[in-house]
């Protein structure tokens, strides 16, 4: 017999409150059955996955697809198992109706009340180097960014210091779209961002030996 593979099933999703099928938005999406209140815990994230430390070899493969998640203070790292659909299929929105938690097995939970058929979206928050036009948005909302991904130049991170988990730039022009970016994250309840980009910065600056 050949080795048991480390996927776990998390839930049923026969009793699952949302299905799966094509988007208006992207691809497949995530699409409530029943009505939802902020607080409300939606899906599972991956509802069969595999947890790798952080700096396995898989794991770091694994990050080019864009649907792991940093679990356990981003020391585990979860691979959905795609074959069984979950939370990962959710598409962005610049105005996202649920969020994305990382503890545990992960979780979509409501923030805005969600009515039955309407797509549950969730904010992102990628960050890219030099890479401004990676990511282009279709959430098609009115205050839609066109762009998913936040952006750092090298010049940008070069300029910067973190310090107390703060970004701090002499560049002005730089510390105004962050202020501007940071102003959108509060209006859709996406604070936590602000820490993905300090870290992000971080993490460049020590790969360039800063």
């Amino acid at each position: 017999m050949g080795a048991k593979k480390n996927v776990k099933p998390m839930f049923s999703l026969a009793r699952a409150a949302v299905e799966f099928r094509e988007s208006s938005i992207s691809g497949r999406g995530v699409i409530a059955k029943k009505a939802f209140a902020p607080g409300d815990v939606i899906v599972s994230y991956a509802p069969a996955q595999r947890r790798l430390a952080a700096d396995h070899p898989d794991a770091v493969a694994a990050a080019a697809s864009k649907i792991t998640l940093l679990a356990d203070g981003g020391t585990v790292v979860v691979i959905p198992d795609t074959r069984t659909p979950g939370g990962w299929l959710c598409n962005h929105s610049c105005r996202p109706n649920a969020t994305l938690f990382a503890s545990g097995a992960g979780r979509i939970q409501c923030t805005r009340p969600i009515e039955a058929g309407e797509e549950v979206t969730i904010f992102y928050g990628w960050v890219s180097h030099n890479e401004p036009a990676r990511d282009p948005c279709r959430c098609g909302v009115p205050e839609c960014r066109g762009f998913i991904n936040f952006d750092l130049s090298d010049d940008e991170v070069d300029n910067v210091e973190i310090v107390d988990g703060r970004i701090q730039s002499e560049d002005e022009a730089f510390r105004q779209r962050l202020a501007e970016y940071g102003a959108f994250l509060e209006s859709i309840g996406q604070e936590h961002v602000r820490g993905v980009i300090a870290t992000a910065i971080a993490r460049r600056k020590a790969t360039r030996g800063q």
